[in-house]
C-alpha cells in the first residue's frame, strides 16, 4: 500500500516529533511507539512481542521473533537499537513492562497480553491525543517510514528482507527505487548548485568604464554610465 494506492500512510518525522513530545519515555504509550519504531514488526508481531523474544546473539542483544504473518516459517532477527534499550529501562523503571509482553493490558498490576485490534485501537487513540489524527496514519505507517529510513540509509535488499520479514524481494526493491531516484534528484541538483556558482568570464573581464561630474558648490562626485552625454 502507498500513498497512490490509497493505502496505510506513512509517518513523518514531524508525526514522530509531536508523538515524542506528548508521550516521553517511561510511558505505556511511548513503549508502544518505540516497539513500532525499532523492531520494524508488523502489528500481527508487535502486540505480543515481550521479554521472552528477547535473545543474545554473538554478544549483542536482539529481537527473535517468528512472524504471524509467515506462520511462524520466517524468523526476524534484528539487534535492539541503543535508543530502544533506553525506552525499555525507562518503561522497566516505571514498571508498566509485562513476564510475556511487553504492553498490554494492566490488571491488578499485572501487564496481560491482548488482541491485535485492541493493541491496535489503543496506539491509535494515543497517536490521535498527540496530534497524529490522519485516518490512515496507523501502526502500519511507522513500519512504512521505517523502511523509507532502511532503504535512504543504502540497505540492501537482503537486510531489509531479514529486518522487516519480508520472503519476496519486490517490496524491499520497491522502497529502495524509491529512494535512489529522489537521492539521484537531490545528488544531481547538487551538481547544477555547483556549476551555476562557478567562475564565469564575467569575473575576468575588466569593469565598465564611468564618467565622474564633479557637482557645483560641493566636492561630491556623481558617477554615470559612461555613455553618459552621448549622442542617440
Amino acid at each position: 500500500a502507498s500513498r497512490e494506492s490509497g493505502g496505510f500512510l506513512p509517518w513523518t518525522e514531524e508525526d514522530m516529533t509531536i508523538y515524542r513530545a506528548k508521550w516521553p519515555l517511561g510511558t505505556e504509550a511511548r513503549l508502544m511507539f518505540d516497539i513500532l519504531h525499532y523492531t520494524f514488526l508488523r502489528l500481527g508481531d508487535a502486540y505480543r512481542f515481550g521479554p521472552p523474544h528477547l535473545r543474545q546473539i554473538v554478544r549483542k542483544m536482539a529481537v527473535q521473533i517468528a512472524t504471524e504473518k509467515s506462520r511462524g516459517n520466517t524468523t526476524v532477527t534484528v539487534p535492539v537499537h541503543p535508543e530502544f534499550a533506553d525506552s525499555m529501562r525507562a518503561a522497566r523503571a516505571a514498571g508498566i513492562i509485562g513476564a510475556d509482553v511487553f504492553t498490554g493490558k494492566l490488571v491488578k498490576d499485572r501487564v496481560l497480553p491482548m488482541n491485535k485490534k485492541a493493541w491496535a485501537a489503543k496506539f491509535k487513540k494515543y497517536a490521535v491525543l498527540a496530534g497524529v489524527n490522519e485516518p490512515k496514519k496507523s501502526c502500519h505507517g511507522v513500519r512504512k517510514a521505517r523502511a523509507e529510513v532502511a532503504a535512504y540509509a543504502d540497505c540492501t535488499e537482503s537486510q531489509m528482507m531479514a529486518m522487516f520479514g519480508w520472503t519476496d524481494p519486490k517490496m524491499p526493491a520497491h522502497y529502495i527505487a524509491k529512494a535512489n531516484r529522489e537521492k539521484l534528484g537531490m545528488s544531481g541538483m547538487d551538481k547544477i548548485v555547483a556549476f551555476d556558482q562557478s567562475q564565469s568570464l564575467d569575473d575576468f573581464m575588466p569593469a565598465p568604464k564611468t564618467n565622474r561630474v564633479r557637482t557645483s558648490g560641493g566636492n561630491g562626485v556623481v558617477t554615470f554610465p559612461g555613455n553618459f552625454g552621448k549622442k542617440a
